[in-house]
């Protein structure tokens, strides 16, 4: 079996969804996704160079030749392109070996993955691009409306700077008592959002009444959801390490599951400070793609928690990663911001994973995520898990008609 071609669709939901699909010259075909990035599509196709001829039953060869033809380029966005590639290989291996994708990965530990919720304050689609503006997706906007311009906030991720907006901790408690009911276990929240205290937006400060204000905001979901719902809260990399130690302190009463991207992910030193002065457990890893790095996070900067990213990382290289985090007896929650197609990818890979606590679900306000599923019952995420399907592949088909519906504009469509 030879690969023949390497293709890409799009769609715009909360974030971009990239989908990518392997061909090859047995009529099989594989999928993945990728995740986003500013000229995503145009890396994928590049690899077609790389990988068009090649044997996909050699994955990790091929893994490490497409790191290797992007040297002058990587990590970021070329790593983007490979884990989407290397899924992609994956679902095709395993149909062509009749194999689900979890025994690729040596075999499961378990049926059901948890899944973490990330919530908002409201239940109204937030969607940015892949620059972080705000927009409105071209499937949202009523025909003839003039477009909105909006503004980068560099403090807080994902907002409209040009808006006066806040959140509220009533919000914020309604939120997560909904999705309590809806069976989740655990919770995440972002607190980097606008307040009414706002103060410089470049300098990575918190004043006193910004730490009280975001403190009250998970203050409340705690109240809201009790101690048997677990709570992660989100910073998105916007602090400085002063302000993330007063932070992370006046959160330990809550006694979070982590406390996550308190700080710009470059310097690990820098957050084996903010660690070592507080009881809040801390993670990250979102933006590291090397086990190098993991392996200095665990000892330089002592976290206990790491949040890779699954389309980031990928899945062969992601069980290479949870096995390292075990010889130190670290646990793996993994970031997931995807379509159905990479959160099921996600739940191979941490069935196949002893030392993981939970995969993100990012997708509760996205109207047609269990729409886009061809084969299975809805909703794909159930009481809080994922089920592990034991289908050759990735085990899940992409509806396409429906993936076209809410394609992003101007990108090709699997041609």
């Amino acid at each position: 079996m030879k690969i023949t071609r390497i293709s890409t669709a799009v769609m715009e939901s909360n974030f971009d969804w990239t989908l990518v699909r392997v061909d090859s010259d047995a009529g099989l075909s594989g999928m993945g996704e990728a995740f986003l990035g500013p000229g995503l599509t145009a890396v994928i196709r590049e690899f077609n160079d790389i990988l068009v001829g090649e044997d996909p039953v050699h994955i990790d060869r091929l893994v490490r030749r497409m790191r290797a033809s992007c040297i002058y380029a990587s990590p970021g966005l070329m790593f983007h392109a490979i884990g989407g590639i290397e899924t992609a290989i994956l679902d095709l291996l395993g149909k062509a070996c009749k194999m689900p994708v979890w025994q690729l990965l040596g075999g499961k530990y378990r049926d059901a993955v948890t899944i973490y919720a990330d919530c908002h304050g409201g239940d109204a689609l937030e969607s940015i691009t892949p620059l972080l503006k705000p927009r409105t997706p071209a499937w949202m906007a009523a025909e003839g409306a003039p477009v909105e311009e909006s503004r980068i906030s560099v403090k807080h991720h994902g907002w409209d700077a040009s808006k006066q907006e806040s959140l509220t901790p009533e919000s914020y408690a309604e939120r997560a008592a909904e999705m309590a009911e809806r069976g989740f276990r655990m919770l995440k929240f972002d607190v980097d959002v606008p307040t009414p205290y706002e103060t410089d937006e470049y300098n990575r400060d918190l004043s006193p009444m910004e730490v009280d204000f975001a403190a009250s905001l998970a203050g409340a979901v705690r109240k809201a959801v009790g101690p048997r719902v677990g709570l992660a809260i989100d910073c998105h990399w916007n602090y400085g390490v002063a302000a993330a130690v007063d932070l992370a302190r006046a959160l330990e009463p809550l006694r979070l599951l982590w406390l996550e991207d308190v700080l710009p992910p470059e310097n690990i030193r820098a957050m084996g400070e903010v660690q070592r002065c507080t009881r809040t457990p801390l993670a990250t890893g979102e933006n590291h793609f090397f086990r190098i790095d993991f392996q200095r996070l665990i000892l330089e900067a002592g976290l206990r928690v790491l949040s890779p990213d699954v389309q980031k990382i990928g899945l062969w290289e992601g069980r290479k990663l949870a096995d390292l985090a075990d010889m130190h007896y670290v646990n793996l929650t993994w970031h997931n911001i995807s379509s159905p197609l990479g959160t099921i990818a996600g739940a191979h890979l941490c069935a196949a994973t002893p030392n993981v606590l939970a995969l993100e679900w990012h997708a509760a306000s996205v109207p047609f995520f269990d729409d886009l599923v061809k084969n299975g019952d809805a909703p794909l995420v159930r009481d809080g898990k994922v089920k592990v399907p034991d289908l050759p592949g990735l085990g899940l088909e992409i509806d396409l008609d429906v993936a076209y519906k809410y394609r992003k504009p101007g990108e090709a469509f699997f041609e």
